[in-house]
């Protein structure tokens, strides 16, 4: 992911009217993929920023860093990102790092930079902060506390905290804080919109509006099966509506099968701005469909291609997170580094790992088609494309549109059902034993 695609410059006519909107107006954006509404989203943020609290709900764990990097390059507190379950739960993570006293379990300090907090052990209160011990990396803090979420509350900090006394103090390793969302925030912005429903938006997040109240989404990457259309959503709140007119990720090569695997109501070949609008084949190579005789083949060719075509920005987007696990460990047993996002189990205890780095183009990264929602890659692989993954038409779709360059999608014994809409003219189709 290429970090200054954040940044907005030569908007276009429909990304310029959200951009004059005041912040103290409530809008809902549509747009396609590659269309820019992270981008705006974020933008809508910067607005906000110096009028009052702000924060951007998403729907995943993944987005949510991806897009405080964003926030980040843009100036902003990237601490007023939460994905929704824990905007709901528990709210903001408090980033830095975490230590305790040796032999205390009972006082934590979190530090960024020069800022030094102190946590005090606490029974669970409404100004309660947190710590989720299950998304530390060493399961033995499960263990030592005995439970997975302990509560601390913040007290007044005094002077004698040494970050290099590792005798007196030891750091907690992938220690997250967080604390409880305040009642009242004054601008909200949402994105992903689409995978919230009608319910979630009167009883969730309008009690927490203050001033105003921010949608971006797209009905085609609807996910959540309890989600809602922007359609839906806009016949119940009565905001300002615009839409996203043109596609700036997708080159037409990609567009074209993207145009086919799902109705959309946006061209994303008429209106197509990557390049300018020359980014037609062969500026860039028409995407892949190859067969393969098993998956242990499926797994070699993308490894073969990552190798010998020494490819960076690369996402491997997989149907669930036992794939992204099986993944994952085959190409580390062959050498190559990855960052990655998955839980290692459903059931509590489980460890979340979640390596993911987006400045960091080196490494491949290995998501779910649900965790790669709004991010962007310049060489996506889509294997395990048969009819056994049961993905979703719009997952399928997403997965296929978060490439910016080479598309690969793959698969062992019958197809998905979905790619049997694709013009072969547009595509190359392999198969190999």
């Amino acid at each position: 992911m290429r970090l200054e695609k954040w940044f907005i410059s030569n908007l276009d006519d429909s990304q310029r009217k959200i951009i004059v909107q005041s912040i103290n107006d409530d809008i809902i954006v549509q747009g396609a993929a590659g269309s820019g509404k992270t981008n705006l989203a974020i933008h809508r943020a910067l607005q906000a920023k110096g009028k009052g609290s702000y924060a951007i709900v998403i729907f995943t764990v993944a987005l949510k860093r991806m897009i405080a990097y964003g926030m980040q390059a843009l100036g902003l507190d990237k601490e007023r990102i939460a994905y929704e379950w824990a905007w709901t739960n528990r709210g903001f993570d408090l980033t830095g790092d975490v230590y305790w006293e040796r032999g205390n379990r009972n006082i934590l300090y979190l530090v960024n930079d020069l800022d030094i907090r102190k946590f005090v052990r606490s029974e669970k209160s409404p100004t309660s902060y947190g710590i989720d011990f299950a998304d530390w990396v060493d399961y033995r803090f499960y263990n030592a506390f005995g439970r997975r979420v302990s509560w601390f509350e913040e007290t007044t900090y005094t002077s004698g905290f040494d970050v290099t006394n590792i005798e007196k103090f030891e750091l907690i390793p992938s220690g997250t804080m967080y604390k409880q969302s305040e009642d009242v925030i004054d601008y909200l912005i949402i994105d992903e919109a689409q995978d919230f429903n009608i319910l979630d938006y009167n009883s969730k997040i309008i009690p927490h509006k203050g001033k105003s109240l921010s949608l971006f989404g797209d009905s085609v990457q609807q996910m959540n099966y309890k989600g809602s259309s922007i359609d839906e959503i806009a016949s119940v709140l009565n905001y300002k509506r615009f839409t996203l007119e043109y596609n700036y990720r997708l080159p037409k090569s990609i567009a074209k099968v993207a145009q086919q695997l799902q109705d959309i109501k946006i061209d994303l070949l008429t209106n197509n701005l990557k390049d300018g609008g020359n980014s037609d084949y062969p500026n860039y190579p028409k995407p892949t469909i190859t067969k393969y005789s098993s998956k242990e083949k499926e797994l070699e060719g993308i490894v073969n291609r990552i190798k010998m075509e020494d490819l960076d920005d690369v996402a491997i987007l997989l149907p669930n997170e036992e794939d992204v696990r099986e993944v994952n460990k085959y190409l580390n047993d062959r050498g190559i580094k990855t960052q990655v996002h998955y839980r290692t189990g459903k059931v509590v205890p489980f460890r979340t790992i979640n390596t993911l780095d987006f400045s960091n183009n080196d490494l491949p990264c290995i998501l779910t088609y649900y965790a790669a929602k709004g991010s962007e890659f310049d060489n996506v692989f889509v294997p395990f494309a048969n009819e056994a993954n049961g993905c979703t038409r719009n997952s399928f779709y997403v997965a296929c549109t978060r490439s910016s360059r080479s598309l690969y999608i793959s698969y062992a014994g019958k197809r998905i059902s979905y790619l049997n809409n694709v013009s072969p003219d547009f595509v190359v189709e392999n198969e190999i034993q």
